[in-house]
């Protein structure tokens, strides 16, 4: 079956390539994707030709499922974040103005039906470029057939082949205790609990019925999932764009054109706690943190996501630690450490 759609201005290439649903795909080079695991794994195939978006599969399904799995899977499910750069706050409105021209046509890709895919790939993310984990997720998927509840009951040896790092060992960790918490229900809190019923089997769709708040909190309760691996998690699975991953690159983009003064990175010991809002929600209190960086973007709403997701492009492209191409920073006149860095 082959759809195509009108995508418009945008690019397949800068949505998918920085998103975590890359990890379910291999690129093809000139603007074509393949899926390798995953809902439809094997059988999805997306390319973008000019204005054109080409969709094929082989799957049986009907031509409406598949236009709505290749729509949230590309992120056209949300209108140009483009749209709303005028309503965002001052400096920030300068920044998105610039990154905007830089990385046109960024989109979010989700993946609730992958969710655990997901999860896997945001959990190795730790401290590891993201080249290698799709390496690894590529093996992981070919090795455990996307069966990830076999993945959580491997045997370090079978992992070690896999590779030796940490972050793998770590991460079949954490999602083995996140699995146990449908057998320790007291572990979340008791708000969440009356709600929406206790956790049950399988726990990925009980997460994903709930608000992506709610859902946040849940992950947050599990061992070495702290609040990046939870909002990356969210914002590839979730309609949830006003979700902000708060990474190194935000860090240091936040800090160089000074958008935000004594900020705090999340801490887990609050975000599993209350809920980062103004009003109390779902039983929960607002976090009484007022220097917490997700807090501080608050106001960025629903582009969020998306100028965190520009942040991190422009972060591998120009913006380093070391040796940032200041000379070919199209931001370098917002920025006051510019000069700082030269080559």
């Amino acid at each position: 079956m082959e759809l195509i759609l009108d995508c418009g201005d945008y690019s397949l290439n800068s949505s998918l390539a920085p998103s975590f649903i890359s990890s379910l795909y291999e690129s093809l080079g000139s603007g074509a994707w393949v899926k390798v695991a995953g809902k439809l794994g094997g059988r999805l195939r997306l390319e973008q030709r000019g204005r054109r978006l080409i969709i094929i599969s082989t799957a049986e399904i009907s031509r409406a499922e598949l236009e709505h799995i290749a729509i949230l899977e590309t992120g056209l499910w949300h209108e140009e974040f483009e749209r709303g750069i005028g309503r965002l706050p001052a400096g920030f409105r300068e920044a998105a103005e610039a990154l905007a021209e830089t990385y046109p046509g960024v989109r979010i890709p989700i993946a609730p039906w992958d969710f655990e895919h997901i999860l896997m790939a945001v959990l190795l993310s730790k401290r590891a470029s993201y080249e290698i984990v799709r390496r690894w997720c590529r093996r992981l998927w070919e090795m455990f057939q996307g069966d990830l509840r076999m993945l959580a009951s491997a045997k370090p040896t079978a992992l070690r082949r896999i590779t030796r790092s940490y972050q793998l060992l770590d991460a079949v960790r954490s999602m083995r205790d996140l699995m146990r918490i449908v057998e320790e229900p007291r572990r979340i809190r008791e708000e969440i609990i009356e709600r929406f019923g206790a956790p049950r089997e399988p726990l990925s769709s009980y997460i994903l019925c709930m608000p992506p708040e709610a859902a946040r909190v849940i992950l947050l309760s599990a061992w070495g999932i702290g609040p990046k691996v939870a909002d990356s998690t969210i914002l590839s699975t979730f309609k949830a764009p006003h979700f902000i991953p708060c990474d190194v690159h935000l860090r240091k983009f936040i800090t160089r054109l000074s958008l935000a003064e004594d900020f705090k990175m999340p801490e887990k010991s609050l975000c599993k706690r209350f809920l980062c809002n103004s009003e109390p929600a779902l039983g929960l209190d607002p976090c009484p943190s007022r220097r917490c960086l997700r807090a501080i973007l608050r106001p960025l709403g629903e582009l969020g996501g998306w100028m965190q997701t520009l942040i991190y492009l422009h972060g591998k492209e120009c913006c380093r630690s070391m040796k940032p191409r200041c000379d070919k920073c199209s931001l370098r006149r917002l920025c006051a450490s510019s000069t700082s860095f030269q080559d």
